[in-house]
C-alpha cells in the first residue's frame, strides 16, 4: 500500500528550538537594537514557524487552525483592553484622574511613594482581580504623581506593575489564578494557600527595595515643592477637582462586591466619566466621539502636566491588541505544528528527582512565556504537559500550580512583546525595556520558587492510599443479607 506523502510530521527539536531562539534574537535585535516595536519581528517569527510548518507537510488550513483557536480564547481580554483606553480618555476628560492626583499629591510622602504605589495597586488588583485595569486606572494616576513628585518613569512603572501583578497572581477573582489550578486539578484556594509560601518573601524584598529606591529619589531635588506646586497649580486651573470625582473609581471596587462584569463594570465607570466631563467640566460634547477614539488632548504649558493628562482613547490600545494577535498567531503556530511539545518533551526526559521536576516547571512556563509573551499559553501548554509527571511522583497539584504561576504569570508584564507591556506602554507611555529592570517582583517570584524547590521545601506529597481489608466469602454473605 502507497503512504500517504502528505502525512504531516511533527517538527523535531532542533527546528523547533531554531524557530524559538530566532524569535528571540528578532525581538531583542530590532527592539533594543534598532528601537522599532516588537510587532515586525513577531511577524517574521509567525512567518518563520508556518514556513518550517509548511516543510514538515502541515497545511495551511491547519495552521489556521492553531491560529483561530489561540486568538479566540482571547478575545476577551482584548475587548476588555479596548474598553480601557475609552475608561482612561474618560476619566481624564471627567477630571477624575486629575482630582486622584491632585489629592495623593498633598497626601503621599515622596520617600515612601514607591512603597505607597506597590501596595496601593496591589489591593486594588486583590480586589479586581485584574494587572490591566489597575494599571489603567489607579495606575495612571499613580504615574503622574511619580512624575510630579520627581520620581523616575521607570522606576514608579516598576512598582505600580509589581502591585498589579501581585493581585493578579494572588486574587480569586484573577482569570490566571483560577486558569492555573483547573489545569493542574488543584482546588482554588488550596492553590492560593500554597502560592503564599513564595509569594511572602518575595513581595517583603520588593517592600525593601521600593522602600531604598524610595528614598534614594525622594529625599533630594527630585522632589521639590516647586515641581507639585506647579501640577497643583495646573490642575486647579484647568479641571474643576472635587471628591465627589472619586466615585468611579469607587465603583470598579463596587462591581466585584456584586459580582458584575469586568467589561460591563469598565464601560459603566467609564460612562461616569463622561457625564462627568460635559457636566461637571464642561467638555463639548460633540467632541465626545473624538475623545473616545483618539484620547485627551490638552496644551496647559506644563510638560509634565501635558504627559499625564494627554492619553486614552480606543486607538491608543490598537497597537496592544495587534501585538497580542500576532503573539497568539506565533504560539498557534507553534503548538498546532507539534515545535512546542517537541521542546517541551526534552525537557521532561531531563527530570530526575521532585525537586528537579518543580524547578524544570517552573524554568518552562518561564520559557513558553517568553517564547509567546501570552500568559495563558504559558500556564496552560505547560500544565498540561507536566500534570502526568507530577500525579506520578504523587506530588499535591497545588505543587504544579504554583510553580506555574510563580513564573507563568508574574514575568508577564516583562516580557517586551507581552500583552501586559504592550498595555502597560500605551497606558503609562514607558516601555518595558525601560520599567522592566524595575518590576522586582516578576524577577523574584521565580527565584524565589526555584530556591525553594532546590531545597526541598514546602513541596506536600498526597496521602499513601491504604489497601482495602480482605474479606472472607462468609463475611461478604453476611454483608449482602444484611
Amino acid at each position: 500500500m502507497k503512504c500517504n506523502d502528505r502525512t504531516p510530521r511533527p517538527v523535531g527539536f532542533v527546528p523547533a528550538l531554531a524557530v524559538f531562539l530566532s524569535l528571540l534574537v528578532l525581538v531583542v535585535s530590532m527592539t533594543a537594537g534598532l528601537g522599532t516595536s516588537a510587532h515586525i519581528p513577531l511577524l517574521l517569527a509567525c512567518v518563520l514557524a508556518a514556513v518550517v510548518g509548511a516543510l514538515h507537510r502541515y497545511t495551511w488550513k491547519e495552521m489556521l487552525e492553531g491560529i483561530t483557536a489561540a486568538n479566540a480564547a482571547a478575545i476577551p481580554a482584548m475587548l476588555i483592553i479596548l474598553s480601557i483606553g475609552i475608561l482612561i480618555a474618560a476619566w481624564v476628560a471627567g477630571g477624575v484622574i486629575p482630582t486622584m492626583v491632585f489629592y495623593g499629591l498633598q497626601i503621599i510622602s515622596p520617600s515612601f511613594f514607591l512603597v505607597t504605589a506597590l501596595l496601593l495597586c496591589s489591593l486594588v488588583s486583590l480586589a479586581i482581580g485584574s494587572s490591566l485595569s489597575t494599571i489603567g486606572t489607579v495606575g495612571v494616576a499613580l504615574f503622574g504623581i511619580g512624575s510630579a513628585l520627581g520620581i523616575p518613569p521607570a522606576v514608579t512603572a516598576g512598582a505600580i506593575v509589581s502591585g498589579a501583578y501581585f493581585g493578579d497572581k494572588m486574587s480569586p477573582l484573577s482569570d490566571t489564578t483560577n486558569l492555573a489550578p483547573s489545569v493542574s486539578g488543584a482546588g482554588l484556594f488550596d492553590h492560593i494557600r500554597h502560592m503564599m509560601v513564595t509569594t511572602t518573601p518575595t513581595y517583603l524584598i520588593c517592600v525593601v527595595l521600593y522602600g531604598a529606591l524610595g528614598a534614594f529619589y525622594g529625599g533630594g531635588e527630585a522632589g521639590s515643592e516647586t515641581q507639585i506646586a506647579l501640577t497643583l497649580q495646573t490642575l486647579e486651573e484647568n479641571f474643576v477637582i472635587h471628591p465627589l470625582l472619586l466615585l468611579p473609581p469607587l465603583l470598579v471596587l463596587l462591581m466585584v462586591i456584586f459580582k458584575i462584569p469586568a467589561l460591563p463594570g469598565l464601560m459603566g465607570a467609564a460612562a461616569l466619566g463622561v457625564l462627568s466631563a460635559v457636566f461637571v467640566q464642561g467638555f463639548p460634547a460633540q467632541s465626545l466621539p473624538s475623545l473616545l477614539m483618539d484620547g485627551f488632548q490638552m496644551e496647559t504649558g506644563a510638560a509634565a502636566v501635558d504627559t499625564l493628562l494627554n492619553r486614552g482613547g480606543l486607538m491608543s490600545m490598537m497597537k496592544t491588541v495587534a501585538l497580542m494577535t500576532l503573539a497568539l498567531t506565533f504560539a498557534g503556530i507553534y503548538e498546532r505544528t507539534g515545535m512546542a511539545g517537541s521542546i517541551l518533551h526534552r525537557i521532561l526526559g531531563l527530570v530526575r528527582s521532585d525537586r528537579g521536576l518543580v524547578v524544570a516547571t517552573v524554568l518552562t512556563a518561564w520559557g513558553v512565556l517568553i517564547g509567546t509573551g501570552q500568559q495563558y499559553v504559558a500556564i496552560i501548554l505547560t500544565g498540561r504537559l507536566f500534570r502526568p509527571l507530577y500525579e506520578e511522583r504523587r506530588l499535591k497539584p497545588q505543587n504544579l500550580s504554583r510553580a506555574l504561576e510563580d513564573a507563568g504569570t508574574v514575568f508577564g508584564g516583562i516580557v517586551p512583546y507581552s500583552t501586559g507591556a504592550a498595555f502597560t506602554e500605551s497606558a503609562l507611555g514607558v516601555s518595558a525595556w525601560q520599567y522592566g529592570p524595575f518590576t522586582f517582583f516578576g524577577w523574584i517570584n521565580p527565584l524565589v520558587s526555584i530556591t525553594l524547590a532546590l531545597l526541598g521545601k514546602s513541596m506536600p506529597k498526597q496521602a499513601e492510599q491504604a489497601e482495602p481489608a480482605r474479606i472472607s466469602p462468609r463475611e461478604s454473605r453476611e454483608r449482602k443479607r444484611s
